[in-house]
């Protein structure tokens, strides 16, 4: 699963690198304004798993850097977090049953 990850987050800084080389006019004018497009439409949805998942962030060392990686990264960063957040509540809950 880790290795699906970090291809899907090198998948990911490609397409950024390649939104970049098409702010620096570097494509024809039909391939750049789709870039323009998708790349609009992924960071509108990177911003909106940030709103979603914001309380996912709150007892993180370095928040700031997990916001960025997830407007970057979108999903290929949240899941890992996710599933360690999964793993400690759950370790809580057994702890708690073990004391009671």
């Amino acid at each position: 699963m880790k290795a699906l990850l970090g291809v899907g987050k090198a998948l990911a800084l490609a397409f950024w690198l390649v939104f970049g080389a098409a702010l620096a006019k570097r494509f024809g004018a039909p391939f750049e304004q789709l870039v323009y497009l998708l790349g609009a439409f992924l960071a509108l949805l990177h911003g909106a798993q940030l709103w979603l998942f914001s309380g996912l962030l709150s007892g993180r060392a370095s928040p700031w850097l997990d916001r960025a990686q997830i407007l970057l990264f979108g999903i290929f960063h949240l899941y890992p977090l996710k599933a360690e957040q999964a793993g400690e509540s759950l370790a809580a809950a057994h702890e708690e049953a073990a004391h009671a």
